[in-house]
C-alpha cells in the first residue's frame, strides 16, 4: 500500500538522508520552503531594473555593477527597515535592534537574488560584450529566470496545462518589462 502525497505545505520536515525513497518533487518542495523564493525574485527584479537603467549611457561596466549592487543594498535596507517597523505593531515587547536583526536574517535572500543578474552581466563583459549588450544578456537571463521560477512554483503546486503556461507567462512579464525598459532608454 502506498502513502498518499502530501501538499507542499504539509510535507514533514525530515532529513533527506533519513528517507531513501524521497521523491524529486518532495525534495524540490523542501528546497523551496527552506529559502525565501519571493525575496530571491525581488532581488533579481531589482538588480535587473537597475542594470537596465544604469547601462543606458554608462561609459563602462564598473559604474553599472556598482550601481546595481548599491541600489539592491539600499532596497534591502529599506525592506529590512519597513519590516522591522511594521512588526512593531505585532510585537511591541521586542526592541528595534532585535527586530532589525531578525528582519536582516529573514530577508537576506533579496541580496542573494541580485547575484545572478550581476554575475551574468560580468561574465558577458569578460567574453567581450560591450556594457549595453552585457546588460541586455543579463536582462534576458533574468526574464528566463523569472519564467522558470514561476513555472517551477506552479508546477510544484500541481498546476498543469494552459494554467501553467499562463502562470509562467505572467512571471516572465516582469522580466520583459525590464527588457522593455532597457530598449525604451536607448
Amino acid at each position: 500500500m502506498t502513502q498518499p502525497s502530501l501538499p507542499a505545505d504539509r510535507l514533514p520536515d525530515v532529513d533527506e538522508e533519513s528517507t531513501p525513497a524521497t521523491s524529486g518533487t518532495e525534495r524540490a518542495h523542501r528546497l523551496l520552503r527552506s529559502h525565501d523564493a519571493p525575496d530571491l525574485l525581488y532581488g533579481a527584479v531589482v538588480a535587473g531594473s537597475v542594470l537596465a537603467v544604469s547601462s543606458a549611457h554608462a561609459p563602462s561596466s564598473t559604474p553599472v555593477a556598482l550601481a546595481t549592487i548599491g541600489v539592491t543594498l539600499i532596497y534591502w535596507l529599506a525592506h529590512v527597515y519597513v519590516d522591522a517597523v511594521g512588526n512593531r505593531y505585532r510585537d511591541q515587547g521586542r526592541s528595534m535592534v532585535s527586530r532589525v536583526a531578525e528582519s536582516m536574517r529573514d530577508s537576506r535572500e533579496v541580496l542573494v537574488g541580485c547575484i545572478p543578474p550581476i554575475a551574468i552581466f560580468l561574465i558577458a563583459k569578460l567574453f567581450g560584450a560591450d556594457t549595453s549588450t552585457a546588460a541586455l544578456v543579463a536582462l534576458w537571463f533574468t526574464a528566463i529566470l523569472l519564467v522558470a521560477a514561476g513555472a517551477g512554483a506552479a508546477y510544484l503546486a500541481g498546476v498543469r496545462g494552459l494554467p501553467l503556461v499562463i502562470e509562467s507567462a505572467i512571471s516572465g512579464m516582469f522580466g520583459l518589462l525590464v527588457v522593455g525598459l532597457k530598449f525604451l532608454l536607448h
